[in-house]
Order: C-alpha cells, then sequence, then structure tokens
C-alpha cells in the first residue's frame, strides 16, 4: 500500500510567500477575498506558493483553496483512437465529451505514456495527471496498484466498468451485463433452442466473467446446455454444433460473433436456417448478410455522463466525506432483437 501523501502546513506556505502564517490563515480562509486587510499582491503570492507546494504533494488542498483547473483528464489503458477500438471508445468518449461541455470543464486526453505490452502506465513519468481536478480511466483491463495509489493519495477518478483488479474502494460506473445475457438466453429458450455453443475470447475480466457466469447457470439450472469454445477453435465450429447438436452459437461480442459467422457460411451452413447466432455485446450498426444481429444494446453514453457527473461530486466534496457518495454504479444493458435466432420446435430441425 503507498504512503499517503503528506499534507503540506501553513507554516511551509508562509516560508515560500514570505509572509506570516496568520497571513496565509486569513487567506484560506477568505476565499471569496473580502478581507481589505490583505493587499492583492500579498494574496497572489500567498496563492502562488500555496500551488508550488500543493501542485503535486495535495490535490485535495489545492481544490479546496480554489485552485481547481476545472480540466478533466481522461486516460485510457489502451489505444483508444485505432480503428479496431472506436467501436468500444468513441461512444463513451463522445459521452465523456458532451457532458464535459455541459458542465463547462475542459478534457485533457493523456497520450504521452506508450503503450507496451498492450497497456499503458497512468504513473508514467510523461503523464501529467496533476494538471487535472480528477480522472476518468478507461480500459479492458486496469493495473490494480494504480488503482490503489489514486484511492490512497484521494485523488478523484472514476473508471468505466466494474473493477475486480484490486479489493480497494474504487469508484465505477459500469455496465450489467447478466441481466441481459440472461435474457437472451430466455429469448432463445423460448424459440425453442435447448443446445448451444458459447464462443470466448478467454480474458479474464469483470465483464466477460460475468458472460461466462450467466452461461454456465443456465446449463446448470437445464435452461439450455452450453458448451464453451475458445475463439481460436471457430474454424472448428460446424463440427463441434453437429457434434453436440447445437442449434445456436452465442459469442462474447460482435466481433467475434461475426467471425463465427463468417466461418459457418464458409463451411455452407445456413444462418439462421440451421444455426443461429448472437452476441453478448453491442450490436447496432453490426449486420451478417443483411440481417441484424440480436445482441445487446449497451447505454455507452450514458454510462460516460454518469461517469462524469460521479467524478464531479467527487471533486467538489471534501474527500472525508466521499464515503457519503454513491461511488458504485452499474447500467443495464437491453436485449437488442434481431433477425439472427430461428425458432426451432424441439432440438435441431
Amino acid at each position: 500500500m503507498p504512503p499517503k501523501p503528506r499534507r503540506v502546513t501553513q507554516r511551509e506556505i508562509a516560508e515560500i510567500a514570505g509572509v506570516s502564517q496568520t497571513t496565509v490563515s486569513v487567506v484560506l480562509n477568505d476565499r471569496d477575498g473580502t478581507n481589505v486587510r490583505i493587499p492583492e499582491e500579498t494574496r497572489a503570492r500567498v496563492r502562488r506558493a500555496l500551488e508550488e507546494a500543493t501542485y503535486v504533494a495535495d490535490p485535495a488542498a489545492r481544490r479546496l483553496a480554489g485552485l481547481d483547473n476545472q480540466i478533466i483528464g481522461v486516460f485510457t489503458y489502451e489505444e483508444a483512437l485505432s480503428p479496431e477500438s472506436l467501436d468500444f471508445y468513441g461512444p463513451l468518449l463522445n459521452g465523456i465529451e458532451r457532458a464535459a461541455e455541459e458542465i463547462g470543464w475542459d478534457l485533457l486526453l493523456f497520450t504521452s505514456s506508450p503503450v507496451e505490452n498492450g497497456t499503458r502506465s497512468l504513473f508514467h513519468r510523461k503523464t501529467r495527471l496533476r494538471l487535472t481536478d480528477g480522472c476518468v480511466l478507461l480500459g479492458q483491463q486496469m493495473v490494480g496498484s494504480e488503482l490503489e495509489r489514486l484511492v490512497a493519495e484521494q485523488f478523484p477518478f472514476v473508471a468505466v466498468g466494474r473493477r475486480d483488479e484490486t479489493a480497494a474502494a474504487v469508484p465505477f460506473v459500469g455496465v450489467d451485463y447478466v441481466t441481459p445475457a440472461n435474457a437472451l438466453i430466455d429469448l432463445a429458450a423460448d424459440s425453442g433452442h435447448r443446445q448451444a455453443l458459447y464462443v470466448h475470447r478467454g480474458r479474464d475480466t469483470a465483464t466477460a466473467r460475468d458472460r461466462r457466469g450467466a452461461v454456465e447457470a443456465a446449463s446448470a439450472a437445464g435452461r439450455m446446455a452450453f458448451m464453451l469454445v475458445g475463439e481460436e477453435r471457430v474454424a472448428e465450429l460446424p463440427r463441434l454444433a453437429r457434434a453436440t447438436e447445437a442449434t445456436l452459437i452465442i459469442a462474447e461480442d460482435a466481433f467475434l460473433t461475426e467471425d463465427v459467422v463468417l466461418s459457418l457460411v464458409g463451411a455452407g451452413v445456413d444462418v439462421p436456417g440451421e444455426l443461429s447466432v448472437a452476441a453478448f455485446g453491442e450490436v447496432r450498426g453490426h449486420r451478417t448478410d443483411g440481417r441484424a444481429l440480436t445482441g445487446f444494446r449497451v447505454p455507452r453514453r450514458q454510462v460516460a455522463a454518469e461517469a462524469l457527473e460521479l467524478l464531479r461530486q467527487l471533486i467538489t466534496t471534501d474527500p472525508q466525506e466521499w464515503a457519503g457518495l454513491d461511488t458504485r454504479r452499474l447500467l443495464v444493458a437491453e436485449v437488442e432483437a434481431g433477425d439472427t435466432i430461428a425458432a426451432r420446435s424441439a432440438g435441431r430441425s
């Protein structure tokens, strides 16, 4: 656990500014400048000294002293603006931008930390985290030790997505994938499907485990029998479907589902006539052979707006009162009923 940041004393501020400790106290307690006993030049020296002393050591003191910049940082652990990433990050960044505009604050996108082994470091020497009043974190996987450091230092931040990289009290706004996963399985079961394959990427993230858990729970309850298949076996899906008498294939996300469909069509399988398909992820904008893909409608813009609102609350609230805030929020995704689940009478037709 990293040490808690050292609090800068009024005596140190007085020494830097070249004024008495009493003068520092008066300035700090007279934020609106109505005390005419302190000349503006002296007041400015104290504020410059406070900014210099607390710039890194104590961002909370900066905010309480009125030195906030009204700048919100946005940090992505993975590349966010590549063509492959925009489908996921685009709506989130758009939602953050709109929410920041509404409250009149600026955004600072951290890009100086290099991507190494697929991830960035928030505390890389080039990341100018302390220029901001708080930060929104985005990423499929985050670094637990960095989250713990932010919590220990009482630096205002909000992670997008439920986090389990650490036991620390990480503020987050995420998506409930379990509810729509259960609803989609029920939809397929009501259409007559009893055997299915679930194609996953093998990721050990909270949301990936949520999806996998819904599949395993459905199998255990007898609602639908699933066989779990890694993405590296996509080419084997036609054979596996025949061997298990599966009539449905659900993949972890829309892009993986598109790979599944390509494999099936390439093997001469009629989709959804012989095999129905669906995705446990956002499907708006995704189509397969002219058909709208069945999957989820994920409220990513709302997640981003909610994350920024929570961050604003953290920035404007004394850290000692953060425990009274709702800092762990989940928004529910909904099922998007497309055209890729066909009805079955019983078993495979």
